[in-house]
């Protein structure tokens, strides 16, 4: 059989990676978008709002996280893979969507134009069972994996072999009205005039109480053990907002089914809020891209230039090579820019693939 090679690889189906395709596939081009959810579990922010309607999406007004997934899915699905005649040449254009995490990322060398191979793995990781892994070629190649935001240590299983059994009671109280927050901007409004509770250290967890100063002047920061770690301009600031500061280490949530209502310290007392907002930190979905130059910020997303391609460590873009979404450094982590990111990705990718450009001066 002839080998098929793509015009756009994308990797990630969330709202960034869904746009890039679906842009890709309007001008013409044949997309596969390798998804990762089935195999690896993990899922991206806008899964995690659960039960907490999405009112910032430009196209997809009140509707949770599962159902926002699912209708993303379904918006790729309206675009499959047909033949079409250009000239005298038999074309593909539309969307391939294939259950894969993407292991490896490497450029066939001497290739001009590029060409990528994307090794994926493409069943679900079972304990002692070797990955089952595909190899598939595109001309370019979209990055669009976003990150895993990091989660606090309470109720913590050592054992566990994945994220999301590590954090299986975390998980349970996150994207609920009532649960764990990620994003203030996103979530505060749920909040107005009530009691913020806000975990994590350093300056980090401050830019959040900025953003919760929007929806409420009761806010307290917990560190779960931790020193707070706050710079003495910001902690002065803190004294300033009588912003309470709690060190103590937390042993287990308090809840009611899926509401998250509070906490039970080490030291036997307990503490109540209205809402929790984590930010712990985040891990970018970029362990494919090892053995690559190319440029992160301090912590670990892709710089990119106006046309979301990648740069060298020299500052020269990375020829076929595309990022958007939340994996894109110096952007706002929202649904709404992701789409725009994916949109503008989708369309380079598009357009570095055509036969004649500008004229050179």
């Amino acid at each position: 059989m002839k080998e098929t090679i793509y015009d756009v690889a994308v990797i990630g189906a969330g709202p960034a990676g869904t746009q890039a395709a679906v842009s890709a596939s309007h001008q013409m081009k044949h997309v596969l978008v390798l998804h990762s959810g089935k195999v690896s579990f993990s899922r991206g922010r806008a899964y995690w709002s659960k039960s907490v309607e999405i009112e910032d999406a430009p196209v997809f007004p009140g509707i949770v996280g599962p159902q926002f997934a699912k209708a993303l899915m379904k918006w790729m699905e309206s675009r499959p893979v047909v033949d079409f005649q250009f000239g005298t040449e038999t074309r593909k254009t539309g969307i391939e969507i294939r259950d894969g995490m993407v292991t490896n990322l490497t450029r066939r060398p001497g290739a001009s134009p590029p060409l990528f191979e994307l090794e994926a793995s493409t069943t679900p990781l079972k304990k002692n069972v070797p990955l089952q892994l595909e190899r598939f070629r595109a001309r370019t190649v979209v990055i669009a994996s976003g990150f895993d935001d990091k989660w606090p240590d309470i109720e913590f299983q050592a054992d566990a072999e994945r994220l999301y059994k590590q954090y299986a009671t975390v998980f349970r109280y996150a994207g609920n009205r009532k649960g764990w927050h990620v994003c203030i901007r996103c979530d505060g409004h749920l909040h107005v005039n009530e009691h913020l509770a806000l975990l994590g250290v350093g300056d980090a967890i401050y830019e959040a109480a900025l953003g919760a100063q929007d929806f409420t002047e009761k806010i307290t920061i917990l560190t779960n053990g931790r020193p707070h770690g706050l710079s003495p301009p910001v902690l002065r600031q803190v004294a300033e907002r009588k912003i309470r500061i709690i060190e103590s280490k937390i042993k287990r949530h308090i809840g009611e089914k899926t509401n998250l209502l509070g906490f039970e310290m080490v030291d036997g007392t307990e503490l109540y809020f209205h809402g929790f907002l984590v930010d712990e930190g985040l891990i970018p979905n970029t362990k494919f891209l090892e053995g690559w130059d190319y440029q992160t910020d301090a912590e670990g997303l892709i710089v990119t230039n106006e046309d979301m391609q990648l740069l060298d460590s020299r500052g020269a873009p990375i020829p076929g090579l595309f990022a958007a979404g939340d994996i894109v450094s110096g952007q706002r982590n929202l649904i709404a820019t992701a789409f725009a990111l994916g949109q503008e990705a989708g369309l380079s990718a598009s357009d570095s693939l055509r036969k004649w450009h500008y004229p050179e001066e």
